[in-house]
Parts: C-alpha cells; sequence; structure tokens
C-alpha cells in the first residue's frame, strides 16, 4: 500500500470516513495502491464513437460503464492531438464521467449546470440536446467562467448561454424554469485526496462543515429554479452527503425532486 499518500491523510478524515463505510473502508484504504486511470470522453454531437476509433492516433480501450468514454494510457497526451483541439473529445477522468452518463436529459429541454467550470457535465449534458432546448452553464468565478466557455465553444454546442452570476440573482431570473439542473456543488476536494496531497494536508472539519452551509444554500436556490416535476441532481463527496442527507431527508416538494 502507498504509505506515503496514506500518511497524507488527516485522522480526522479516515476515522470519519471508517464510520461511514464501515466494511468498505479496508477497500477504500486499498485503493490508494491502486494505478490512476486517465479518461476521455467523445463529443458524440460531433462524430461517433464507431467513427471515432477508426481515426485516433494513439490506443484507446472502452470504459464499460460510460457508452462513450475510454481509457488510455499514462504516457499519452491528448491534449496535444489534433482531434481535440477540433472538440472531438473531452478529458476527463473516468470515475468524473459517471455522473453526467447517469442524467437523462432529453432533446429540447432546459438545463442549468450551476457550478458548471471547468464544463466536463456541461460539454456531455449540452451534446446530449442535440442542438434542441437551453443549456444554462453558470460558474460564479469570472477566470472559471471564461474557461467554461471555450470548452463549451470547441464542443460546438449552439443552444447555449454561459452565465457569471450568484447563484440568488440566478433564483431572481430564473423561477421555476428549467427541467433539469445538475449541481456540482463546491466541496473540500476529498475525491482529489489521492492525487493531491496538498488538498489532504489542508483539509481540517472546519472547512468542511463551512462549505456544507454553502452546499444547503445552493440546494435551496436550485429547488426554486425548477419546474414543477423538474429533477435537480446534486453532486456531493460522501462527508457532505451524509450531513446533507441529515439537513434534507428526501429533499423534494412542489414536486420537484432532487437526487
Amino acid at each position: 500500500m502507498d504509505s506515503d499518500k496514506l500518511s497524507a491523510l488527516p485522522q480526522a478524515f479516515l476515522h470519519r470516513m471508517e464510520d461511514m463505510l464501515g466494511d468498505d473502508f479496508e477497500p477504500f484504504l486499498a485503493a490508494y495502491e491502486q494505478p490512476r486511470t486517465y479518461g476521455l470522453r467523445v463529443n458524440t454531437a460531433k462524430i461517433s464513437c464507431e467513427e471515432f476509433e477508426q481515426i485516433v492516433p494513439f490506443e484507446v480501450k472502452k470504459i464499460p460503464w460510460v457508452s462513450n468514454g475510454y481509457f488510455y494510457n499514462e504516457d499519452v497526451r491528448p491534449s496535444r492531438c489534433a482531434l481535440y483541439q477540433a472538440g472531438l473529445y473531452y478529458l476527463q477522468e473516468p470515475s468524473a464521467m459517471t455522473p453526467a452518463s447517469r442524467i437523462s436529459v432529453e432533446p429540447g429541454e432546459y438545463v442549468l449546470d450551476m457550478c458548471a467550470a471547468p464544463g466536463g457535465k456541461a460539454t456531455a449534458v449540452g451534446s446530449a440536446l442535440k442542438g434542441e432546448g437551453l443549456l444554462v452553464a453558470n460558474d460564479i468565478s469570472t477566470t472559471r467562467a471564461r474557461a467554461l466557455l471555450r470548452n463549451l465553444e470547441l464542443f460546438g454546442i449552439p443552444n447555449l448561454f454561459v452565465a457569471n452570476e450568484k447563484p440568488e440573482k440566478m433564483v431572481k431570473n430564473f423561477p421555476e424554469f428549467f427541467h433539469k439542473i445538475i449541481l456540482d456543488a463546491p466541496c473540500s476536494g476529498e475525491g482529489m485526496f489521492r492525487k493531491e496531497e496538498a488538498l489532504a494536508r489542508d483539509w481540517t472539519p472546519e472547512k468542511s462543515e463551512e462549505l456544507s452551509r454553502i452546499q444547503k444554500q445552493l440546494c435551496l436556490n436550485a429547488a426554486d429554479m425548477l419546474q414543477p416535476g423538474g429533477r435537480c441532481f446534486i453532486l456531493l463527496v460522501p462527508l457532505h452527503l451524509v450531513r446533507m442527507s441529515r439537513s434534507f431527508p428526501g429533499f423534494s416538494g412542489n414536486g420537484r425532486n432532487c437526487l
């Protein structure tokens, strides 16, 4: 087991994970000795997976749980490939592809990605809309919103509006407007500890609690922007999810569902 990586994990974090995971705690620790995987997601709005496999100049392997996702080897630099510059694929870790691949989006729907930068989920949703309906991609950071716009433009998504607004202002402009909302809320980066030890060293329970309060407010903002019968997909790291479930049991009302 990679003792250096494990030694970087705060003891308070490990205790919480052990309490939460129970019998799955040991497999969680064992994951730290597994090699990192690298992935890309094909932009099916521009090219089919079959066509991509015929022209990609480096070795790829299908990701079993993402229909348009592929593994590539660590020594490959896919960001330097012309196919990437043409917007034919998006670079994303395989685990990070999973949420967007499970969100059911239909052409013609109005969809909001509340905390969208750098654009992993927004590009996936934009492709699924097939040029119909509307995608609003928002990020509160101006710098990150610019990067978000570049990625979405590169993907060639036409029915797009990129915003750089505070959520409370968006609530005033989009009351009960969206069919689907994606909320990848700001978090303490616990899922990144394995590859970024600096995040692990800086983690404290107090920082985690403060972010949890921010997440609760964002969830309430999202609910106010959902149409009756709409659905909100909330993505949280595990510790925050436990606290959120205690604060908002079921978190649904007026025909709106948050998952």
